[in-house]
């Protein structure tokens, strides 16, 4: 985790990073590495990148394991009832991308 907030991404899946959340530090930082305070009643092991095209990523470490897990929230647009399997189909391949590019940087984040 102190690679991850020594080293944040400026880019995700090829999607810039606009905000990261690090519950530790109680911080907020956009882009520009301006930093405001979170208002929270207690610190947690947790970083949340926050891109662009709307992708949130959560990284926080297990508590009973030595690793890191990722929870990777993409966003689509379903424009209507019938649209679902292309929306869903979209998010799926956003998905993908962050996954891929994920593993391709984490020896350059580990």
């Amino acid at each position: 985790m102190d690679n991850f907030r020594a080293n944040p991404p400026k880019e995700i899946g090829g999607s810039p990073v606009k905000l990261i959340k690090d519950y530790k530090t109680l911080k907020m930082i956009d882009a520009q590495g301006n930093a405001v305070d979170l208002d929270m009643p207690e610190t947690s092991n947790v970083l949340q990148y926050f891109t662009e095209d709307g992708t949130k990523i959560s990284v926080r470490p297990s508590g009973t394991e030595p690793k890191i897990k990722f929870y990777i929230e993409v966003k689509g647009r379903n424009g209507c009832p019938k649209c679902y399997a292309s929306a869903d189909a979209e998010a799926e391949e956003k998905w993908w991308r962050y996954v891929s590019h994920s593993a391709s940087e984490k020896d350059k984040l580990l």
